[in-house]
């Protein structure tokens, strides 16, 4: 999702070069598509084995990857589908601003693995003085692996891996076109009753001449302000393809868990980097279930691949 010709005209954004609409596709398309495999709402990490990972466990936990854009090593509980739905709005300057209502499935295929689908979903730019544009983003699937539990002495790992099928249409800006490729280093650790999460990210992202290459970084830090109340910071930032200019943003949020398979969020972003939304506000509700065919405690495929 890239800078249209109507936030071009604004005012902050200057004379718009091919990076800096590149730039602009890849900082919001993180928050649309980006795989994050789950954060719980409390900084406490699920335990590594018991109910919470079972294939045939009654309860259903909700371990959501809104709204912070670091992944958590944590992944959707064995054979439960999580539904996110989210509201995401971007003043793009000028009295320009663009919302994306950001739509993803995931769904526990073991244990230790997760499959997910950022689905394509309507966005809209308008204001300004401008004519309005409406059309899809792009869609990503991914697959996430965590192959090491959290010890005493070392952080739980996992290892993502998206990729991006480019529906959305890049005559009006709002992608590049072209797929890209995307592998995440996953680290997360409990100190107490503080969460970490830190994310290398590592991009191939099309364009005419081939790939361009990026690296990201980030750390997301968690902690319960009261028993089902979770606040969130977080910093990230690195290069970006097709660009020298380097993006770093920070976010302040928090969730509220209504219920173990229900949950709502809110978060503010603010960018330090030109080329990109200076800041965001985004709100989500993310629902777990357990699929009817599939409460009786999963194929036998997932029981081999990891049960």
């Amino acid at each position: 999702m890239g800078l249209s010709s109507a936030a071009a005209q604004a005012p902050d954004s200057g004379t718009t070069t091919v990076a800096e609409v590149r730039e602009t596709e890849v900082a919001v398309s993180r928050v649309m598509e980006a795989p994050r495999p789950g954060l719980p709402p409390q900084p406490v990490a699920a335990p590594a084995q018991g109910p919470a990972n079972s294939c045939a466990a009654a309860d259903v936990v909700s371990q959501p990857s809104r709204p912070e854009w670091s992944s958590g090593a944590q992944t959707t509980q064995c054979g439960v589908m999580e539904n996110d739905f989210g509201w995401l709005w971007q003043p793009l300057g000028g009295g320009v601003t663009q919302t994306v209502y950001p739509l993803s499935v995931r769904y526990g295929l073991t244990p230790r693995m997760d499959l997910r689908w950022g689905m394509p979903t309507r966005m809209q730019q308008s204001g300004g003085g401008t004519q309005a544009l409406t059309g899809v983003t792009d869609q990503w699937l991914s697959v996430t692996f965590r192959y090491l539990e959290q010890g005493q002495r070392v952080p739980a790992q996992a290892l993502s891996y998206s990729f991006k099928i480019p529906t959305a249409n890049p005559a009006k800006g709002f992608g590049s076109g072209y797929a890209d490729h995307q592998l995440t280093w996953i680290a997360s650790r409990d100190v107490r009753r503080l969460h970490f999460d830190f994310n290398a990210v590592g991009t191939l992202a099309g364009a005419p001449g081939g790939f361009e290459g990026a690296a990201q970084y980030g750390l997301a830090l968690s902690a319960p302000a009261t028993r089902t109340l979770g606040l969130i910071v977080e910093a990230d930032g690195g290069s970006q393809p097709g660009t020298a200019d380097r993006f770093g943003q920070a976010l302040l949020g928090a969730s509220w868990t209504v219920r173990p398979w229900l949950v709502v969020d809110a978060a503010y972003t603010k960018a330090f980097t030109a080329g990109t939304p200076r800041q965001q506000v985004t709100m989500g509700i993310t629902y777990a279930h357990r699929p009817g065919l599939l409460r009786s405690g999963g194929p036998r495929m997932m029981r081999a691949l990891g049960r």
